[in-house]
């Protein structure tokens, strides 16, 4: 697989990667539009042992620091599985941010429609590994 004209490689980990199949059937009722971005990324996506990840990925429970758009403030968040509790600075992966943050390396960058619709440029600038 190689990086796509607007879309970079993804990896995910083996026990991330299962969980988050069963997020995609738990958000199907819930928020259908994030459950088919969610499967999309996941069929996409490279699935390693967690030991041969590369460094720096965007993992759950990781703490990333990256900008919403060209132009906007960097800001820091960690990635979150929908039914952990709401809490500053989560990510929800049930968001469209929060699956367009999934799987990317410090340094890339990834469209992804924010909740006002508008089309944005996410860029990763750095990832603390959970």
């Amino acid at each position: 697989m190689t990086e796509g004209a607007d879309r970079p490689l993804i990896w995910i980990g083996r026990s991330d990667y299962g969980r988050l199949l069963r997020a995609v059937d738990w958000l199907a009722a819930r928020a259908p539009e994030v459950s088919a971005l969610l499967s999309g990324e996941l069929n996409r996506a490279i699935v390693r042992p967690e030991g041969d990840l590369p460094p720096m990925i965007v993992r759950m429970r990781s703490r990333v620091l990256f900008r919403r758009a060209d132009g906007m403030p960097f800001e820091w968040g960690e990635l979150a599985y929908p039914d952990q509790a709401p809490e500053d600075g989560r990510i929800t992966i049930a968001s469209p941010l929060g699956v367009a943050l999934l799987g990317l390396r410090e340094g890339a960058r990834m469209p992804y429609v924010d909740a006002d619709g508008t089309q944005r440029w996410l860029s990763v600038a750095r990832v603390l590994p959970a």
